[in-house]
Order: structure tokens, then sequence, then C-alpha cells
């Protein structure tokens, strides 16, 4: 068998936010900064959270296995669902728990199993390119919950618009990849989508009064589309992949996401791509 050479990552493992690193003298940020490689294939062992901060350290020539180290195990659930919620670790987007870790392991090594190739999405600040790539979603909100959030947004392709300015007022804005439409997009009243899909779906949160345009406030950004967002508050704070890395927005600056991100290969799991297993694991 060729040997292989893999990293593993366990939850938690060390991981700098972007104002962490804006601190950091440049030769330290630098170190802190730098991408996996050198290496055959990435595991990670915690959730999909474990996962998602490992692919801010990958590009697209490194596959990721995630092991889902706390499943939950639906006799707890039985058992104390009329005490405490006993659900774990949703692991959606990991293809091995203990129990199947060494089958998927062997598949891989043997090339009975392929990645598949997730679409991440680009951002840009102010036309600058954000060098963290989101895998999950991006939330667009003020600091402090209570406070509105007001901006503008539309779709262009090439540059030139293909909808009309939308102007909100409202707590935020979240745009997700396919791999995050299953997780607070869902939640909150969007759809899922499928997995291998490299479209982004977007949705205002609690949009204040009723508007002409609101059946626009939830919708899709094509895969050759780009969705060009102005920030009007004072300040704000961009979230990418949850509170992985975070970016401050002032009163002016412009962000545009697009799914012109590398992607991310993964071993995922059946239920999510049912075809993709020859044998079961």
């Amino acid at each position: 068998m060729v040997r292989k050479r893999l990293l593993l990552l366990l939850k938690p493992f060390d991981l700098c936010l972007s104002h962490e690193l804006a601190a950091l003298p440049s030769s330290n940020r630098r170190k802190a900064l730098q991408p996996i490689r050198d290496v055959d294939m990435v595991i990670t062992i915690g959730g999909d959270g474990t996962l998602l901060q490992a692919s801010h350290f990958l590009d697209n020539s490194i596959p990721v296995l995630g092991v889902n180290s706390d499943p939950t195990r639906p006799e707890e659930v039985e058992e104390f669902s009329e005490v405490f919620d006993a659900t774990r670790s949703t692991g959606y987007l990991c293809a091995a728990t203990v129990n199947n870790f060494e089958q998927m392991l062997e598949g891989i090594l043997e090339n009975r199993f392929e990645p598949s190739e997730l679409a991440r999405m680009a951002v840009s600040l102010n036309s600058k390119l954000i060098s963290t790539s989101a895998l999950n979603d991006v939330l667009l909100a003020h600091p402090c919950p209570s406070v509105v959030s007001r901006f503008s947004f539309r779709i262009t392709q090439n540059g030139e618009p293909l909808s009309n300015l939308l102007h909100s007022r409202s707590s935020g804005l979240r745009v997700s990849t396919a791999a995050g439409s299953t997780a607070a997009m869902l939640s909150a009243g969007g759809s899922a989508m499928p997995i291998l899909s490299k479209e982004l779906q977007y949705m205002v949160r609690e949009p204040i009064l009723p508007d002409p345009n609101s059946h626009l406030m939830h919708g899709f950004v094509k895969s050759d589309e780009t969705m060009d967002i102005t920030w009007f508050c004072r300040e704000g704070l961009l979230y990418i992949d949850g509170s992985h890395v975070v970016h401050s927005v002032q009163h002016g600056d412009t962000i545009e996401l697009s799914s012109k991100a590398p992607t991310l290969k993964v071993y995922l799991p059946p239920h999510c791509y049912p075809t993709m297993y020859d044998t079961e694991v």
C-alpha cells in the first residue's frame, strides 16, 4: 500500500481570528496564517466546526475527512428528552465516526472513495479579496443584535446589474453556500440546496415594514453572478463561517460575495450524496 502523509486536527486547535491577527507584528501574522501544505489528506476530529476551521487553511488540492467525535446517541435522546436536550454534534459534513473510521480510511487509501468538490464563497471588502473563503456562510450585521442594520444590495454579472438596488432595514443579511444551506439558513426558513450546487442563497434577516420588493429579500446568486452590498451603519461586523473569522465594516463599505472561490475537496457521508460510495460503510 502506498504511504500517505496524513495531518490530524483535533478539536479544539489553535486558530487566530482576524481581529487578533491584526494586533500581531507582521512577521508573527504571516506565521499564524500559514496554509496547510505537504500532506496528502487532512483528518479533522470533532464536528462540522472543526472541519470549517480546517477549511480556512486548505486550498483545493488537499482533501479533508471529517470525523464526528461526539455523534448523537438515539438511546440517550429517548431516555432524557423530558429532562434536557441530549442531542450532540450534528456532523453533517463528517463522513466518519469511531464506528466506521477504519473502513472509511481503508477505502480512501485504496482509492475506492473519492472526495467531492464543495463550492466556497469568495468575500471581498472594498474591492480587496479576503484571504479566507467561506465554506458555510457569511453573516453581515450590527455588533449589537438589537440595533437595526441598514444596507443596500443588488445582483450583478460581469459588473452589470441584474436587479434593482434593494434597500434593507433589518437585523442583517445571511448568505450561504450549498454546504451551509442546511444550517442557519434552513432554520431561518431558507431551503436546503443540493450539496454540490455552485449557487449561493441569501436571506435578509427580519426585514422591517412591508416593502414592494419583499419577495426579493430571499433568493439565489448563480455561479456566474455576484452579490454587491453597501453598508450604511456607523459600524458592523462581517462573520465568515460563524465566529471563526470576523471583519469590521463601516459606513460606506462595500462587500462583494460570489462562488468564485477555490472549491474544497471533502469526503462526504452518504446522506449528502448517496451515489458517492460503491459499498456501504
